[in-house]
């Protein structure tokens, strides 16, 4: 088994990969880095938005939504992802005037989820390019992750340092944690990066077997 978690960084995107026992920390700067030559990962889990609407819908999509009720008191680190026709414009200010007009409700888009529409694109238009890869990309949220994997959510926010020791205990209980965190300190990765990258890897394990669950957006939900 082959299997890849994938998390965002300001520089590129942490990857720790589990491929038969052996695990592997890096940091690439683009996600088609991935897939520049087969054999592919059986799975790769990702925590970016793939699959997207066309109009703004009050919580987003119904995974969104799904997410936040099962995570109760950390369902805020689940923001709304922004509607299809946000991946074409250069501003924030063009950005919040398309999710607007998209939208009934007339509402502009957050600066949170502008700063990683540029992830959110890059994504998009892998799988475009690679249509095939819709198998193998599956959209996770650590949260929803460690949840998973501790069968409740998180108590402290991954920004404190009882979040941190707190996921850090978590994942002790499935890998060497300390040698993983050693190994992206010299690929310059943060803590919270490697982590949230780890409990991805965990989940595409699972989902590799069949187990677990990836965010899987409704029918109204534009794939590319």
């Amino acid at each position: 088994m082959n299997v890849l978690g994938v998390d965002g960084t300001p520089h590129g995107w942490a990857v720790i990969s589990s491929k038969e026992g052996q695990m592997r920390v890096r940091q690439i700067v683009r996600l088609a880095n991935i897939f520049e030559r087969p054999p592919y990962p059986d799975i790769v889990a990702v925590d970016v938005p793939i699959g997207l609407l066309d109009a703004y819908e009050i919580g987003g999509r119904e995974c969104d939504r799904k997410a936040r009720r099962d995570l109760e008191q950390r369902g805020s680190s689940v923001f709304v992802p922004p509607v299809r026709a946000v991946l074409s414009v250069d501003s924030y200010e063009e950005a919040c005037a398309v999710s607007r007009a998209s939208s009934k409700h007339d509402k502009a888009l957050s600066k949170q989820t502008w700063g990683i529409v540029p992830k959110i694109k890059e994504a998009d238009d892998l799988l475009r390019l690679k249509p095939h890869l819709r198998s193998i990309l599956r959209e996770v949220h650590p949260e929803v992750c460690f949840c998973e994997l501790t069968s409740k959510p998180m108590e402290f926010a991954k920004s404190k340092s009882e979040g941190r020791a707190e996921r850090r205990k978590a994942l002790a209980r499935e890998f060497g944690v300390d040698a993983i965190l050693a190994q992206a300190r010299r690929e310059r990765l943060s803590v919270v990066d490697t982590l949230d990258a780890l409990v991805a890897c965990w989940s595409a394990m699972r989902l590799a077997k069949g187990e677990g669950r990836s965010l899987v957006p409704d029918e109204k939900t534009i794939w590319v």
